[in-house]
C-alpha cells in the first residue's frame, strides 16, 4: 500500500472583517468569486444562499474542487473552505487577497492534505 496525495484542503477562519461588507452579501460573493477566479482556479458553477436577518453561504464549484464562504457579519467573520487537487497552485497568495478584500484583522489557516491508501489503480 502507498499514499497517494490527491488534493489539498485550506480552512480558513477570518476574524474582525469588515462588517458592513459582510451585511452586503452579494457584493462580498462576487468579491470571493472574483479572487478565486483571478487565483488560476476554474469556476464551473456557482450557488448562493442570503439567511435572515444576515449572513450568507457561497460556494465556487471548481474544476480543481470547491471554494466556499460562510459569513457571519454580526461578528465578523468568515469561514472559508478551499479545496483543490492542483498541487502545484501556491495558495497562499488567494488566501492574503481574501484577508485583504474582508479587511480581516486576523486570519487563521488550517492546511490538510488529502490523500488515499491504494495499491495498484484500476482502470474501468
Amino acid at each position: 500500500m502507498n499514499t497517494l496525495k490527491l488534493g489539498e484542503h485550506f480552512i480558513c477562519d477570518l476574524s474582525e472583517c469588515d462588517r458592513e461588507l459582510l451585511l452586503d452579501a452579494e457584493r462580498a460573493s462576487e468579491l470571493f468569486t472574483r479572487a478565486v477566479d483571478e487565483s488560476g482556479l476554474t469556476i464551473v458553477n456557482k450557488g448562493f444562499y442570503k439567511f435572515n436577518p444576515h449572513g450568507f453561504t457561497c460556494f465556487l464549484l471548481l474544476a480543481e474542487s470547491h471554494a466556499s464562504l460562510h459569513a457571519w457579519p454580526e461578528y465578523g467573520y468568515c469561514a472559508i473552505d478551499l479545496f483543490t487537487c492542483n498541487l502545484s497552485l501556491d495558495i497562499s497568495p488567494l488566501v492574503g487577497r481574501l484577508q485583504d478584500l474582508f479587511g480581516a484583522k486576523h486570519c487563521s489557516v488550517y492546511h490538510l492534505d488529502r490523500a488515499a491508501e491504494v495499491s495498484e489503480p484500476v482502470l474501468i
